[in-house]
């Protein structure tokens, strides 16, 4: 055998024997990325869900919010109406007795110092409910 022949023979022996690993080479490569693919997918899935999840409890979390302050508006209105028709009232009372009671400074002292705590406690109560206002535009 001469150096040509050997090297016909090893050109021959070289395009026989790839062709089998190049099929094999080809299908763990497309396994390979078929379970890359699922993988990403499930991924991918997972993380979706668990963005809905979040958003959702977000969700219900600020509509609780959202009906707690509902109701606290509601109440704290409730109380201002109360403590404006009581101050209404006394301050009718002081001016239907027609009688001036700078003699009996200790009445008078009482009731100036209901008067004042009575619209402190308004006053209180109007900045509570302003607050409680502005809360949910805090949130848009």
């Amino acid at each position: 055998m001469d150096a040509s022949t050997k090297v016909i023979k090893s050109i021959g022996e070289q395009n026989k024997l790839p062709e089998i690993p190049k099929k094999k080479g080809k299908k763990i490569k497309l396994k390979s990325i078929l379970i890359f693919s699922i993988l990403i997918a499930l991924w991918v899935g997972i993380v979706f869900s668990a963005y809905i999840y979040a958003k959702n409890y977000l969700d219900a979390a600020i509509a609780n919010i959202r009906q707690e302050n509902a109701r606290n508006i509601a109440q704290i209105k409730e109380e201002i109406t109360i403590l404006s028709t009581e101050i209404q009232n006394m301050r009718t009372s002081i001016e239907n007795t027609g009688v001036v009671l700078s003699g009996t400074s200790d009445v008078q002292s009482r009731i100036d110092e209901k008067l004042l705590n009575l619209e402190n406690r308004l006053q209180e109560l109007q900045k509570s409910l302003q607050i409680l206002k502005e809360a949910p535009n805090a949130e848009n």
